[in-house]
């Protein structure tokens, strides 16, 4: 491969990116060198798995999510070319066909991040079906069929949600001027609008609030956040036993629900509950049903997690310990092993889950139906569809 020309850099950089979508892994840019007049006069490419991740990154104190899995794992895999004076082309001066590891399958290819891009046409399209009302998840169903399959579609569906996102950033003086004028002349149509904005110390727009009256008067007219009584059946489908409106989600008000609920179902007990892990509700199943088995959302878990323990695979060995079934004394073992391994003997937060591992581990919770489920996603899907046909100004 060594002494291969191309005409141009862009034919060079186009063969490595077709080269490595057949073998099966991603490319990067790499170095790029340019002459005394800034003219690039060596370009090359690597592996994405070339290098290694900076500590800096990783033992991040003040981390709030969990560390992305780590790719980057020394591959010297790379291809370079250099211009030549002389003939005037992109010469091949280094090619690294090995790597070290394992290639991507014919049905992963495609998720590889440098052969996934949404053509300027396909994005265009994608703008004014948006603007159409259509949904970014229904946009992408029909690029999948357009283009014969989803492997086939150039990108992912989180591709084209952050494209259609990086359109709406930046607010520009000239947009920020109109809006404004036109949220002062609200004033004078509605007395009962109310706006507030904040600038930078450039003068440039950082942050915009506003309220017409009729969302003023719905805030004071309800206040009531809308509960909703979500389960399963045998055959795993999701059922509705029930909705209630309430004024505040106070213990109090989260046992009148419980107690009306029972009412209603003639005091027959649920066999089990998955919540959120909100205090209230907590509360007030202890306080009412106390004999229910109740199980906590390992999401929620998981998330509290990265804030509270900020050590690389904590998660992962805390999702193991959750999902996983253990005898008891093995799970004593592997809770403090993980402890030690990840320095939490200390942790506070660490200390009450685990006083609460009744309601989230399954080694405890062996043998109590919840549907297959050990997260509140069977809650979230059901309101994310009553979003759809509910808002706030909807009467009773």
């Amino acid at each position: 491969m060594v002494g291969v020309e191309f005409k141009y850099v862009e034919e060079a950089e186009s063969f490595y990116h077709i080269y490595s979508k057949i073998i099966g892994f991603s490319v990067r840019k790499n170095q790029c060198r340019k002459n005394q007049a800034g003219i690039v006069t060596t370009r090359s490419w690597c592996c994405s798995n070339e290098g290694f991740r900076r500590t800096k990154y990783i033992k991040n104190p003040n981390r709030v999510r969990e560390p992305r899995s780590e790719i980057r794992i020394g591959c010297r895999a790379m291809f370079r070319v250099c211009y030549s004076k002389i003939t005037k082309l992109w010469v091949v001066k280094e090619f690294r066909a090995n790597h070290n590891h394992c290639m991507a399958t014919d049905m992963q290819k495609h998720f590889l991040r440098s052969h996934r891009k949404i053509s300027a046409a396909e994005l265009e399209q994608a703008k004014l079906l948006k603007k159409a009302g259509m949904k970014t998840s229904e946009i992408w169903n029909l690029f999948v069929h357009q283009n014969g399959g989803w492997d086939k579609a150039g990108c992912t569906k989180k591709d084209l949600y952050n494209s259609l996102a990086a359109g709406r950033r930046g607010v520009n003086d000239l947009d920020a001027n109109t809006t404004l004028t036109f949220l002062q002349s609200k004033l004078d149509i509605d007395p009962e609008f109310f706006y507030a904005y904040m600038v930078d110390e450039e003068s440039r727009l950082t942050h915009l609030f506003w309220v017409d009256g009729a969302s003023r008067f719905d805030y004071k007219l309800y206040q009531m956040p809308l509960v909703v009584l979500v389960g399963s059946n045998n055959h795993g489908m999701t059922c509705v036993f029930g909705f209630a409106l309430i004024q505040n989600e106070t213990a109090e008000t989260y046992t009148w629900v419980l107690q009306k609920n029972l009412e209603c179902m003639k005091d027959k007990l649920p066999e089990t509950i998955l919540t959120d892990g909100c205090r209230s509700m907590n509360k007030a199943i202890e306080e009412l049903i106390p004999s229910v088995v109740h199980r906590t959302c390992s999401w929620h878990i998981l998330n509290n997690a990265i804030k509270h323990v900020h050590e690389e695979g904590f998660v992962g060995e805390l999702r193991n310990l959750i999902k996983r079934y253990y005898l008891v004394d093995e799970f004593d073992l592997r809770w403090n092993k993980m402890l030690l391994d990840y320095n939490a003997e200390n942790n506070e937060w660490a200390k009450a889950l685990y006083s609460s591992r009744h309601q989230w581990a399954d080694t405890h919770l062996r043998g109590s139906y919840f549907g297959g489920s050990t997260a509140t996603n069977r809650c979230e899907s059901m309101n994310a569809f009553l979003k759809r046909f509910l808002d706030e100004k909807l009467p009773l």
